[in-house]
């Protein structure tokens, strides 16, 4: 059996030494016992100005549809393309940690360059987004010195090296549980560094140790299985036979047979070998150095041979021959067979053999992966951290195929330092050490390191970047958007456009600009986003190129008054307000019209805006507008005509309103508490409409609607403290803007010619239910569906509206699906989000990406696009503060009123004291007077007595029966009730006077006239003595106590 079986056990033993030290890689677990070989000239001269090259990574970014670790492999292929090593580099301080990556030219020829800016393209290539420093030299060895400065000046810092194969823990990806965070995570508080170093392995190299696996396998494939095979047969045979035979032979045979040789040989030999080489590490069957053999050999050989040869043969025969043979045969066979096989295998073969085929697959793998010499090098001050810190990234990076090789830690500390210092040196360098293996196998492979052999997937693993943010480290998972603005009829090109900012991509602005179709935005755009999420610098930078178009804006602004700071300095744009300090008072009356307007049309925008700012309820809206028809016919009005029976048509005003209101409650067929619940809802509101500064902006006096609503204006409503007010006014410039357009535009779908910006439009537009009642049929809802279709109905005008609001789900719904253009800032409300969203084409990722926008940065969709883009908004830099200057038209009042008054106290003061009024231009205070806000009916009378006075010089009011009636309109032009209250303390009638007249100077210039003051208070006082007995007899005490002193 032995002859049979050719294996031979030497070369079974030989192949299992070969698989324990280079298939599982034995060894490993043993270099803390080997000698480091001391650095060879080529890795010394390695330096970081031309050979190394770092970047800090200060943010990263995630695409959530994308497999990372796949774009990982790219990017470290690239590396290894360029013939460079790659590094990584943990550097934690306890509180914080920093994290690098960077590039080790292998070819100390070329320049490192190269190979820095294939890592960094193709890093922002697979990770755009992702914020990568690139560090200068100095600061590149400054990093390098400190991780490895002990602050121990006895002892180094200790290093500890993990070897093994990574494999994922999760084949099917679902969750990836083996970032790099896992590790900083569980090291938190730890001071210590790690050093990732990776050399790419050629392709020759490569197949050299593919071969070696496969060679080794060869080796060991006779030695898995034995099979012996035993067999047994029993014959039995009978024969018998005879045989005769005679034979005669007669032979003769003479030779004779001469040789003489002779030969002499010389030989000379000489052989001379010398081999030199330095080995810089091995791996299984790989020797990486430089190694070279001579041989030189002389030979000199010399032969001489002499032959000589002589022969005679003769040869006589007589043969003859007779036989006779008789032959008889019988076999019988009786038998039986028996056989047994037998079938051994070595088992320990072949789990060996399963192995190399593992490692087979893996480098086969790393024909499309690449293949790397990888180890990770922990650096801490103490033995401990360095072996808690590996131990925690070796179980991090081990997973379901990790076991094909044994996966090990090895630790050099200060116990031997002339080994530590040397690992050390290597790694200053960002390379691995080498150690001097003294092994018999059978290879000529002297050195080796730390380093495992691990193909680009598995790479991706051990290289794992952090996907989750850790102190000192962003990490942030982001969604892709359109890099390009593309519409359906693709004719951008065609159109007029305004850019607004450039495109934002996975967290970095890029160079493509972002534009609008500038006619689109007469169907209207919506902007919405949180409290600080960059709406106001859109609308500033939207309206500023709008400008640059010479297309005009309006403003409305309820909340904040900023535009005036941003705006209100420049030339072109008028500031109006509701604090006279502050700025120019906005003054409109709500019941004023262009003359092609009808008038019940007018009455029944009115009516829906009030619906729209007050809760209304049964027959409210019915009452006030039956108290508003009245008025604008006291007012000259013929409402089926629209026509007025003056020949400058006079509108109502709220004090008409006022006047009329309880007059058609109490007229009315309700029960005296209905009527009561009336008075007490419409008739103070409208009340609160005619006092303090409300009061006098709604004034006949009107601002300019050409300013209003054909140039640059702002209107900051800030100031007004009452959400219903605020919408009221805000309702009211809609209303007179639609019928401005409505009046002045000649043509139908008019080019975009201006836009009107209604901030924190929740205010108006306020979304409402659909519910009804038998009280209410949901006036509010009804009357926010007419103002909505007005603006819908208006950018046939070539009127804009740019709708602003930080909630989306306050608005009504109409606004979100009317606006053709939308821009969405930061949304961190869910409701809103999904709500806007969806009305963009955005998907579930997209509309939850809304919540995590940067300052600054909007979707933005116009309908005509083919998807949604991402933009940085242009940041508005050329802010111009508003700064109010004293109104001239306040000193122009007090002089009319002034004027006024003293024209009517005339006939009340003696010849001697009146003042000389002959310069007076009594038309331009009718003027003046028929635009302030004062009872048409007292209006009316004084204008017709201050015709009578440039007729006559005189006035029917100075009669001394129409004192009283005098006294009344004389009262109108000063805030009476405030100057009694001034004067209320005062201990006796002379403080008294001398208080009233302080605060009479406010409002009237009397020149010094005493005798014009006294008339004038007196006129006060018996207005006021109308009103209560215990103020007239104050009034008659008061004319007592002059009467004494002469004084009237």
């Amino acid at each position: 059996m032995n002859t049979l079986d050719v294996r031979k056990e030497n070369d079974l033993i030989q192949s299992f030494q070969l698989a324990s030290e280079f298939v599982e890689k034995n060894y490993l677990s043993e270099l803390t016992t080997h000698e480091v070989v001391s650095i060879p000239p080529h890795i010394e001269n390695i330096t970081v100005r031309q050979h190394i090259r770092l970047f800090k990574i200060t943010k990263i970014v995630y695409d959530q549809n994308e497999d990372t670790s796949e774009k990982l492999i790219n990017i470290f292929n690239t590396v290894g393309n360029l013939n460079s090593s790659l590094i990584l580099i943990l550097d934690s301080k306890g509180t914080d940690v920093d994290l690098y990556i960077g590039v080790r030219s292998l070819d100390l020829q070329r320049s490192v360059n190269e190979a820095k800016d294939g890592l960094q393209k193709s890093f922002n290539g697979h990770f755009p987004g992702t914020e990568l420093r690139n560090l200068r030299n100095s600061e590149i060895e400054k990093i390098i010195q400190n991780i490895f400065e002990s602050r121990l000046s006895e002892s180094k810092k200790v290093v500890t090296a993990v070897s093994g194969i990574p494999a994922l823990k999760d084949v099917d990806k679902k969750s990836y549980i083996q970032g790099l965070e896992k590790l900083i995570d569980s090291m938190k508080g730890e001071t210590y560094s790690a050093i990732f170093i990776a050399d790419p392995v050629q392709p020759k190299t490569i197949a050299e140790i593919y071969r070696g696996y496969e060679t080794l396998y060869s080796q060991l494939v006779p030695f898995q299985q034995t099979e012996l095979s035993f067999s047994e047969n029993d014959t039995k045979a009978v024969a018998e036979g005879i045989s005769n035979s005679v034979t005669n032979t007669i032979n003769e045979s003479l030779a004779k047979t001469q040789s003489h040789t002779k030969g002499s040989t010389e030989g000379s030999s000489r052989n001379e070998s010398v081999s030199k080489g330095g080995n810089t590490g091995f791996s299984l069957f790989l020797s990486v150095g430089k190694n070279r053999t001579s041989t030189e050999g002389i030979t000199v050989n010399s032969t001489l041979s002499t032959s000589d040869t002589e022969g005679t043969t003769r040869t006589t025969g007589t043969s003859k021959s007779e036989a006779t043979t008789t032959s008889k045969s019988e076999t019988i066979t009786e038998g039986t067979s028996r056989s047994l096989q037998i079938k051994f295998e070595n088992k320990s073969v072949t789990n060996l053999l399963e192995k190399i085929d593992e490692q087979l697959k893996r480098l086969k793998s790393s024909e499309d992966y690449g293949l790397w010499n990888c180890a990770c090098y922990f650096v801490a001050e103490d033995a401990q951290t360095a072996k808690v810190a590996a131990s925690t990234y070796q179980s991090i990076m081990r997973g379901d195929n990790s076991s094909v090789e044994h996966s090990v830690i090895n630790t050099w500390d200060n116990g031997n330092q002339q080994k530590l210092e040397m690992i050390t040196k290597y790694l200053t360098k960002l390379h691995h050490p080498l150690i001097r293996l003294q092994a018999n196998n059978g290879l000529n492979v002297p050195y080796v390191s730390p380093g495992t052999l691990i193909n680009g997937r598995e790479l991706a693993i051990s290289f794992a970047l952090p996907r989750k943010s850790v102190s000192g480290l962003p990490v942030m998972e982001a969604v892709e958007f359109g890099r390009n603005v593309w519409t359906y009829d693709n004719k951008n090109d065609e159109k007029k456009q305004i850019s607004i900012g450039k495109i934002f991509h996975m967290g970095r602005s890029e160079d493509t600009e972002v534009t609008l179709d500038l006619q689109s935005l007469s169907m209207h755009t919506f902007i919405t986003g949180s409290t600080g999420s960059g709406k106001s610098n859109t609308v500033y930078t939207l309206l500023d190129r709008l400008g640059k178009e010479n297309i005009h804006f309006l403003v409305i602004e309820p909340a904040k008054g900023e535009y005036k700071q941003i705006f209100g300095g420049k030339k072109n744009v008028h500031i109006f307000g509701t604090n006279p300090a502050l700025s120019t008072l906005l003054k409109i009356n709500p019941f004023r019209f262009p003359d092609n307007i009808h008038v019940l049309e007018h009455i029944d925008r009115l009516i829906e805006i009030f619906n729209a700012c007050w809760p209304m309820y049964a027959a409210m809206p019915a009452i006030l507008k039956e108290a508003i028809e009245q008025s604008y016919e006291r007012c000259g009005w013929d409402l089926e005509e629209s026509t007025n029976f003056y020949e400058n048509p006079i509108f109502p005003t709220f004090q008409e309103l006022l006047s009329t209101l309880p007059e058609v409650i109490n007229n009315s067929a309700y029960s005296q508490d209905t009527k009561n619940d009336y008075i007490g809802a419409l008739v103070t509101r409208v009340h609160s409409l005619t006092n303090g500064l409300i009061g006098r902006m709604f004034s006949d006096d009107e601002t300019d609607n050409t300013i209003l609503f054909d140039q640059n204006c702002l209107i900051d409503l800030s100031r007004i403290g009452s959400t219903e007010t605020k919408a009221l006014m805000m309702g009211i410039l809609l209303m007179r803007l639609q019928e401005h357009r409505m009046a002045f535009t000649p043509t139908m779908n008019h080019e975009l010619q201006h836009v009107t910006v209604l901030e924190e439009a929740h205010h108006l537009l306020r979304r409402t239910n659909f519910d009804q009642t038998q009280e209410s049929a949901n006036l509010q809802g009804k009357a926010v569906e007419m103002l909505t279709n007005a603006i819908a109905e208006m950018r046939t005008y070539g009127e804009g509206f740019i709708i602003v609001d930080q909630s989306p789900g306050l608005l009504d719904r109409s606004v979100i699906r009317n606006t053709n253009t939308k821009i969405i800032l930061r949304l961190p409300d869910r409701y809103d989000r999904e709500n806007v969203g969806k009305a963009t084409t955005l998907s579930e990722q997209q509309i939850n990406e809304v919540a995590k926008l940067k300052t600054g940065v909007a979707v933005i969709y116009q309908n005509n696009w083919l998807e949604p883009v991402l933009c940085e908004i242009d940041e508005f830099k050329s802010a111009e503060p508003y700064i109010h200057m004293n109104d001239v038209n306040n000193d122009n009042d007090k002089q009319m009123r002034s004027n006024i008054i003293q024209l009517l106290l005339e006939g009340r003061v003696a010849a001697e004291q009146k003042l000389d009024l002959s310069h007076l231009d009594i038309h331009s205070l009718i003027k003046w007077l028929e635009q302030q806000e004062i009872h048409l009916k007292e209006k009316q009378i004084l204008i017709d007595n201050l015709y009578q006075y440039i007729e006559k010089r005189t006035m029917s009011l100075w009669e001394t029966n129409r004192f009283e009636e005098l006294a009344h309109i004389a009262a109108l032009f000063v805030p009476v009730e405030k100057l009694l209250r001034f004067a209320r303390s005062s201990k006796d009638f002379n403080e008294w006077n001398e208080r009233v007249s302080l605060a009479l100077k406010r409002y009237v210039d009397f020149q010094e006239n005493g005798a014009y003051e006294k008339a004038f208070i007196q006129c006060i006082l018996r207005e006021r003595s109308k009103e209560s007995d215990e103020f007239k007899d104050f009034y008659f005490k008061w004319i007592e106590h002059y009467r004494r002193e002469s004084v009237v």
